[in-house]
């Protein structure tokens, strides 16, 4: 009966090692689970971060390209009340001096054409002088100011035309 006694606890004793074993490695399987998990969890911050940035990034091209619309709108109103205004003062003209106006044919278009030209070629002088600015060191506000433009339309000019990061 000792025999069967000393058999059952080797028995025993082999069972418990061997249920030790199995937990050691469930451990060693959920610690490496755990390394895995804390690694996916640091990519997705750095992913959720770099989309909060891209997201800044894209809100403030939009206030850029909201800015440039206005900006635009602005400038063809003003050149619509230069050709209307000019348009009376040649009505004017054309009803004192009916015979000379017959002689002389006014091409407003023309000159709505050169105007616009110039100020397409004003803004992009604007643009690189915003850009030359900001390489010396000068602050958006600074710039904006010095070239009589918005502190948003300067940015997008330097990050645009210059393709620097602000």
């Amino acid at each position: 009966m000792d025999a069967y006694v000393a058999l059952f606890v080797l028995l025993g004793l082999i069972m418990v090692f061997a249920s030790l074993r199995s937990i050691k490695k469930d451990v060693e399987k959920s610690e490496k689970i755990l390394i895995d998990s804390e690694k996916a969890v640091l990519k997705l911050s750095q992913l959720l971060n770099e989309a909060v940035e891209t997201i800044e990034e894209l809100d403030s091209f939009g206030e850029y390209i909201i800015e440039r619309i206005e900006n635009k709108v602005k400038w063809v109103k003003e050149q619509m009340d230069r050709m209307e205004d000019k348009a009376f003062a040649e009505e004017i003209n054309e009803n004192k001096n009916s015979k000379e106006a017959e002689k002389q044919p006014v091409d407003g278009r023309q000159n709505f054409t050169s105007a616009e030209n110039t100020a397409k070629k004003s803004k992009e002088e604007i643009y690189h002088r915003a850009v030359e600015l900001y390489r010396q060191g000068l602050s958006l506000e600074e710039i904006a100011s010095k070239l009589g433009i918005g502190k948003g339309e300067a940015k997008l000019a330097i990050r645009i035309v210059g393709r620097e990061k602000i």
